[in-house]
């Protein structure tokens, strides 16, 4: 049977010297045509005037922001979440910016869920540090499908659902224990996952309506994805381990090959960028993870650990093979049209501009339960 919804929802916001882009984040919360109950932003042991930023939406939004010693993204988020009065829960990272229909979208299409509804989610478009429109559709740019049906699915590839896009029921989250606080990376893949192996289902709003901002990797942050990346696939791996007798091998035919891949594709970033600590720890988690792998595999990855490994060929190995990967992704999926590929935005000051030139609904109201983009699993 439908779910009631209540009219409540709490926006959590984990700050950590976001002093750049804090306020957009919150002009974009004030704007939504669904406004939320409460807004709690964590501040995550910011070192700039972020916080003081933040208080400047007092008045403007039932605002409630809290201090903490740094401790990381996750555990800002759970922070915020056991401060939450509301049934549900928005997440909002710093830098990115919510399109006025946003929480009534989602809003709606939970309305129209079942009592193990966990968490409905948009589409993204993707734009760069001066807010030009760089993919109007994270999603359909991106392998697999939408909403979650499958657990293979999953574990094959990344989940492409990210936090900034999601609407969680707070009894769901709490259910399965929230972030993963170890982790500052794959948090997000690591969450629904465990949501959907609780039994809770998921509505896909086909409509981008977050714009994420992409920022150039600083090398303390790739340090930080490797090793969260192989915390991940170490929880995976066991939690998910091979069973012969049942004819079922998800670490080897699923978990480890999509890490591998990821990791290769690090590497080869981590050398152009010089990120020699990177570079050294993607090359470690992939020699880890061929054990994994069929023995055909496992001695295919074997040859290219070691010819990208050389001093002076390596670099063109790795680029090459992560080339032949990325075109056997491109061509196994839809094209994004080459003229909406190419659209660029305004100014990131101007998003509004932009939520409006994509592709969501034009009256700016929420999409009713029944609305053709609005689909749930199962």
């Amino acid at each position: 049977m439908p779910s009631t919804v209540h009219e409540s929802v709490t926006v959590v916001i984990p700050l950590f010297n976001g002093a750049a882009h804090i306020e957009e984040a919150l002009a974009g919360v004030c704007a939504q045509s669904a406004a939320p109950q409460e807004v709690v932003v964590v501040d995550d042991g910011s070192t700039d005037d972020g916080p003081d930023r933040v208080l400047r939406f007092v008045g403007r939004l039932p605002l409630r922001l809290l201090r903490r010693p740094n401790g990381g993204q996750s555990a800002a988020r759970n922070i915020g979440v056991a401060e939450a009065r509301s049934d549900w829960i928005a997440f909002l990272d710093q830098d990115d910016v919510w399109c006025p229909q946003h929480l009534a979208n989602l809003k709606a299409a939970v309305d129209g869920g079942t009592d193990r509804t966990g968490w409905a989610y948009s589409d993204v478009a993707v734009v760069d540090a001066g807010g030009r429109l760089l993919e109007p559709s994270l999603l359909r740019g991106r392998p697999g499908r939408h909403p979650k049906r499958s657990l293979d699915e999953c574990l094959a590839q990344d989940m492409f659902v990210l936090p900034s896009a999601a609407l969680v029921s707070r009894h769901a989250f709490t259910a399965v224990g929230g972030f993963d606080e170890r982790l500052s990376g794959y948090e997000d893949d690591d969450l629904f996952l465990r949501l959907m192996c609780a039994g809770f289902h998921n509505i896909h709003v086909d409509a981008p309506t977050v714009l994420r901002r992409r920022h150039e990797g600083a090398a303390s942050h790739a340090v930080r994805m490797e090793r969260s990346l192989m915390i991940y696939a170490r929880k995976l791996l066991a939690g998910f381990p091979d069973r012969p007798e049942e004819q079922r091998f998800p670490s080897r035919d699923l978990i480890a090959p999509r890490f591998c891949w990821t990791l290769l594709a690090r590497w080869a970033m981590a050398e152009r960028a010089g990120n020699r600590e990177a570079a050294a720890l993607a090359r470690a988690g992939l020699r880890e993870l061929l054990s994994h792998l069929r023995p055909n595999r496992r001695r295919i990855g074997a040859a290219i650990l070691n010819i990208a490994s050389l001093p002076v060929v390596g670099g063109a190995c790795l680029r090459a093979a992560h080339g032949l990967r990325q075109h056997a992704r491109r061509t196994s999926r839809p094209m994004l049209g080459a003229a909406k590929a190419r659209r660029l935005s305004p100014p990131w000051q101007e998003r509004q501009a932009v939520c409006r030139g994509l592709d969501v609904d034009p009256t700016n109201q929420a999409l009713p339960p029944s609305h053709p983009r609005a689909t749930e699993w199962p």
